[in-house]
């Protein structure tokens, strides 16, 4: 009965949207809405959701669900047939799940459209592909979540001392994975932090993700081969030549031996200790905002000026001078190829609706025109991310973004800005916060190509086998690069690995990849 009335929702849809402004509602259409994660309920009588209410004439009530059992708080309500209007899923396997269970709506991308005429162009203009996270078998089941920072590739950073310590000029950096052996041979042999002690590496785990890229793929993640087919990263022929080299450096005493309990060894998992420490020379952890500089510096306590930024989270605990690092480039391989870590444009989440609006197509028109306004209408976007109505509190500037005025305190304890930022504009994220962007714009290290997960959705087998295949591949690379397997048995890893349910999941993957 559901798929029935999926197959008649679009033409429905159509017309509700001219007669939904026309209808005089008896009462207040309520809205049940999971929109976003928060960290805490909104508080009864909060402003900014009492105006949303007031903006769109409907009531909002708010789903609040502690993220870190959502799924489980979630699968108990679904199965009551207790189902928010608007679901924010934050899993691929979650998504995928309330749609096998026939939760989630299937609403045609011609119906999108239509429904969100503003917002749907800048989506499709951010990520041509982003209703691809959203879609099973074909069929559209939600609208994406966009994710602005994924547009910059991670890059690697180096200890910019050391470099001047073996002949690079200032600001200069390796280039080639030459250029890489020849460094990282002096910063584990050189003495590079010249203290007459043998206690430097070159690198660590996450400085292997660059010397992957050079031969054309990261283990972790799906890549389009020369063939034009989907193929594993960990079963990709150039990753052969990148273990063989990174065996060679284990043997030399380049690689940190600890690598394999990794650089992050509590806190933020950008961190690098052993770099922050002064044990590594060169690194690859963290996101382009986790190693950003301190944009004003420290707090002139005669001016008042400065003092609002600090370095990024990787950055933030160096034991030397933010000026002794040098953000770098991926090493360019043997064949001309690099890349480093990136996300994908669009998120694993989705936003999802009820099964059940497809006996209300009016409140799901409602529904979609406050998430367009919100995603296209700044000044509405603005009072969403401030969470502030006190418009004239706040004022922009091109370093700062939105400040508010000396002495003024939000009405409102806490911001809610996911709950309701459904699609998160990039444009309106990007002017809200211009120090940060308008510097990783003018960083060519961040505009370099980068190894995005081509996959995106979960294919049928592959709860079955993935965390086996998973384990065997982390496990048979570490005994790669210690030496503990030799490299004549890399075509048994990868029989192996196919065997294990590779052959399953690829084959999956492609009729996937090939459907679109």
């Amino acid at each position: 009965m559901k798929k029935l009335l999926c197959l008649v929702l679009a033409l429905v849809l159509m017309l509700s949207v001219f007669t939904v402004a026309a209808h005089a509602e008896a009462d207040t259409m309520t809205i049940e809405w999971m929109g976003g994660h928060d960290t805490d309920a909104i508080s009864e009588g909060d402003t900014v959701l009492a105006w949303l209410e007031e903006k769109f004439g409907v009531k909002l009530n708010v789903w609040f669900i502690e993220r870190t059992n959502a799924a489980e708080l979630l699968a108990t309500r679904w199965a009551a047939d207790e189902i928010p209007d608007v679901m924010w899923l934050e899993t691929t396997e979650l998504f995928v799940k309330a749609v096998d269970q026939g939760v989630c709506l299937e609403i045609p991308l011609e119906t999108v459209q239509e429904l969100l005429p503003n917002s749907y162009q800048w989506l499709i203009e951010f990520d041509p592909d982003c209703f691809d996270m959203v879609s099973v078998n074909g069929h559209n089941y939600g609208l994406p979540r966009v994710n602005l920072d994924s547009k910059y590739p991670y890059a690697p950073f180096w200890r910019a001392d050391w470099l001047e310590a073996y002949g690079y000029e200032k600001g200069e950096v390796p280039r080639t994975i030459e250029e890489f052996e020849d460094v990282f041979y002096y910063f584990a042999q050189g003495d590079p932090d010249d203290n007459g002690l043998d206690d430097t590496y070159a690198l660590s785990n996450t400085g292997f993700l660059p010397i992957f890229g050079a031969f054309g793929a990261l283990p972790d993640r799906w890549i389009v081969n020369e063939e034009g087919n989907l193929e594993y990263g960990a079963v990709y022929a150039g990753m052969k030549d990148a273990l063989e080299l990174l065996a060679k450096w284990y043997a030399d005493g380049l690689i940190d031996p600890e690598f394999v309990t990794g650089e992050n060894q509590g806190g933020h998992w950008s961190l690098s200790i052993p770099f922050e420490n002064g044990t590594l020379g060169f690194s690859s952890s963290g996101a382009f905002y986790q190693l950003e500089p301190d944009f004003d510096g420290p707090k002139n306590e005669e001016t008042g000026e400065g003092g609002d930024f600090q370095l990024g989270k990787t950055m933030r605990n160096l034991s030397f001078p933010y000026e002794d690092v040098a953000i770098g480039y991926n090493p360019i391989g043997p064949d001309g190829k690099s890349g480093g870590v990136q996300w994908t444009l669009t998120t694993s989440e989705a936003v999802c609706f009820s099964y059940k609006l497809a006996d209300d197509p009016e409140k799901l028109a409602k529904i979609f025109e406050i998430i367009d306004t919100i995603g296209s209408d700044y000044d509405t976007w603005v009072r969403i991310w401030n969470w502030d109505l006190n418009d004239e509190a706040y004022t922009y500037s091109e370093l700062y973004g939105f400040q508010t005025e000396p002495g003024y305190t939000r009405a409102d304890d806490n911001t809610h800005t996911n709950m309701f930022n459904t699609l998160q504009n990039p444009y309106f994220k990007m002017k809200a916060d211009p120090a940060r962007y308008n510097w990783v714009n003018s960083m060519d290290q961040f505009a370099q190509h980068g190894y995005t997960d081509q996959l995106k959705t979960v294919t049928a087998s592959n709860p079955q086998y993935w965390t086996a295949l998973e384990s065997y591949r982390q496990g048979t690379y570490v005994q790669f690069i210690r030496g503990e397997k030799p490299l004549d048995e890399w075509d048994d890893f990868v029989k192996t690995w196919y065997d294990m349910g590779g052959t399953v999941i690829t084959e999956e993957a492609n009729e996937w990849y090939h459907s679109k």
